[in-house]
């Protein structure tokens, strides 16, 4: 049932191209729950991030494609709770095409080090480095928390994508 949904928030992402759907991607669908208690949640990003306006909007085409999708129904007659929603601060980058958004954000960085040890760096993310479309490393200036707030400083620390265990948008204040 999950990957019949899944194609219906895709059919409609693909549909809504142009529209408020320009550039918007699936970062995760969770179908949780069995019969009319079933909760399904779907998280939406896009390269600028995406707007409450925007989840909402999706929020009724989902909706509508899982009710009207008929080759055979998801979830014909049944009520199933729809959220729709984007990745708040706090959580973790899940997939590495989010790095582009976080561009000059401060992330909590875990990630494995020469001996596969796992090590953590507060940074700000400078620049996501690429090879044709693939995202290969990030570049980090440390930041170190102090009394009077954040401090950069070192030199920038390059880290390439697959040592990267977990990445977290810090809040700034």
């Amino acid at each position: 049932m999950e990957e019949k949904i899944k194609r219906c928030v895709l059919r409609v992402l693909e549909l809504s191209q142009g529209t408020k759907g320009e550039g918007v991607y699936l970062v995760r669908l969770q179908v949780k729950g069995p019969g009319k208690h079933r909760k399904i949640e779907v998280l939406l990003d896009s390269d600028a991030g995406i707007r409450i306006d925007q989840c909402s909007f999706f929020g009724r085409r989902i909706r509508e494609q899982i009710e009207i999708d008929t080759e055979p129904p998801v979830l014909a007659g049944e009520d199933f709770d729809l959220v729709v929603s984007s990745p708040g601060l706090g959580e973790p980058v899940l997939m590495s095409r989010q790095y582009i958004r976080h561009t000059g954000r401060l992330l909590k960085v875990v990630y494995k080090g020469e001996q596969q040890e796992e090590t953590v760096m507060t940074g700000r993310l400078q620049r996501v480095l690429k090879s044709g479309d693939t995202i290969t490393a990030l570049e980090l200036v440390p930041v170190t928390a102090g009394k009077k707030g954040s401090r950069s400083g070192g030199a920038v620390v390059e880290l390439p994508l697959e040592r990267i265990v977990r990445a977290v948008p810090e809040v700034e204040w």
